[in-house]
């Protein structure tokens, strides 16, 4: 219930406040799982996922957003899956995996931090292994705006357009999860969004 309500509320913002435009949606599985691979450059781009994508997701985010009682209570209302930025542990693994074998929407965020000058940085293997190890596609998302909307250490949106971009769904040969190919796997993965960024965007190039 909480999940449908933070979703609807985050629709009628981002529609009302940031003109918010989906391209590419009809290139998500309605029954298959998937994993969503977004570029992170603002605090609102969880929200922004949540309300782009109309299958319920669930998220890796940073245990810091599960530090007290009521980001606790909301951001496990909503899916989210706390993740030690300093190592993943194996019931974190454990978990996702489980959500991708019920065949559901698992959201990682490569990067694993907001990028405070709105260019991609660097990118934990994470998605790539999950993908690799679970069998199933990553779908490269583009979030363009939202480091406008609401610029890293500021605590009040402005208003802002933001479009979400999902691209093609990467697959790749599943039969080897070697260090080597996840690496490759991540590589693509990071092509792909920088892509989906910078395809023209009246303007609004973040690369």
């Amino acid at each position: 219930m909480l999940y449908k309500i933070v979703r609807l509320i985050a629709l009628i913002f981002l529609k009302l406040f940031s003109r918010l435009r989906v391209e590419g949606n009809n290139r998500l599985p309605s029954n298959e799982a998937f994993i969503l691979a977004p570029n992170h450059f603002s605090n609102l781009d969880a929200f922004i996922l949540l309300a782009a994508v109309n299958r319920e997701i669930y998220t890796l985010g940073k245990k810091e957003l599960f530090k007290n009682r009521f980001s606790r209570f909301l951001f496990t209302g909503l899916n989210g899956i706390s993740v030690n930025r300093k190592g993943v542990c194996n019931q974190t693994l454990k978990t996702a995996l489980d959500i991708l074998q019920r065949n559901k929407v698992l959201a990682v965020f490569p990067e694993g931090y907001v990028s405070g000058n709105g260019t991609l940085g660097h990118f934990k293997d994470g998605a790539a292994k999950l993908a690799l190890d679970a069998k199933v596609p990553v779908i490269p998302v583009a979030i363009i705006g939202s480091n406008r909307l609401l610029p890293l250490g500021k605590k009040i949106p402005r208003p802002h357009r933001v479009i979400v971009k999902f691209g093609k769904p990467i697959v790749t040969d599943f039969s080897n999860s070697n260090r080597e190919s996840i690496e490759k796997y991540t590589s693509m993965i990071k092509n792909e969004i920088y892509l989906l960024l910078n395809q023209g965007n009246n303007n609004e190039k973040l690369l």
